[in-house]
């Protein structure tokens, strides 16, 4: 996720109404020089054209100046509908996640920094690396500030290093292999330490989730997580 992404421009309804009035102001002076008659006889034309006329007769009525709205009226002349659907919502499918950003930009606002996310690095780089990156990406999608580090040796040093943090949430990272002997321990230490604290595993190891949810684990980041609905949860807890 790229944490210098600008937000877009808003536009209100005065833009909306403006925009409509400029078009409207065009459309009246393209109007002047289109022939008025010619154009009419076309869409005339297209409007009782034969299936296999239709192409060409559109083709005709654009040539002449018909607008698109015009073409397309035509064309739907004889549509009859028994039904009357509504319409969906239109939304753009980022608008969520510009709203996440949102809501952790009022929060850095009011308190002078975003929220914290402490990565819990098991181990040395290479068996916590591949995790703790993409973690790492698929927490910044929501703002988040993800503290980082080279890794752990020992579970009481990552639970102390996340306490000194001042971080409500934090993801365990290192390998399958390693999570049984790791989380178990590490989880109870965290909470023991906040039991506010929201414990994240970096993973989905399917043989161990009920365990490790019973040990302390909130919930898991993987190629299958939620990420919107995850990182609506995690903002409560800021």
């Amino acid at each position: 996720a790229n944490m210098n992404d600008k937000p877009l421009q808003k536009t209100t309804r005065e833009d909306a109404l403006a925009l409509q009035a400029k078009r409207a102001a065009e459309m009246a002076a393209y109007r002047k020089t289109v022939d008025a008659s010619a154009c009419k006889t076309a869409i005339d034309k297209l409007a009782n054209a034969e299936p296999a006329e239709v192409v060409d007769a559109a083709v005709e009525a654009a040539a002449a100046g018909a607008t698109l709205g015009e073409i397309g009226g035509a064309l739907a002349k004889e549509d009859a509908f028994d039904t009357v659907m509504k319409p969906v919502a239109i939304h753009r499918g980022a608008e969520a996640y510009e709203a996440l950003r949102e809501a952790t930009k009022a929060y850095t606002e009011k308190n002078g920094t975003p929220p914290k996310v402490f990565s819990a690095n098991m181990g040395p780089i290479p068996q916590h690396k591949g995790r703790a990156d993409f973690s790492r990406g698929f927490l910044e999608v929501g703002g988040f500030d993800v503290i980082g580090n080279d890794g752990f040796k020992t579970v009481e040093d990552a639970a102390k290093a996340t306490k000194d943090s001042g971080a409500a949430v934090v993801v365990i990272c290192s390998t399958d292999k390693t999570y049984p002997d790791l989380v178990p321990p590490l989880a109870k230490l965290l909470k023991d330490n906040d039991p506010k604290t929201t414990v994240l595993l970096a993973g989905y190891p399917k043989e161990h989730v009920e365990a490790f949810k019973a040990a302390g684990v909130d919930d898991f980041i993987f190629m299958g997580a939620n990420c919107l609905g995850l990182m609506q949860k995690l903002q409560k807890n800021f």
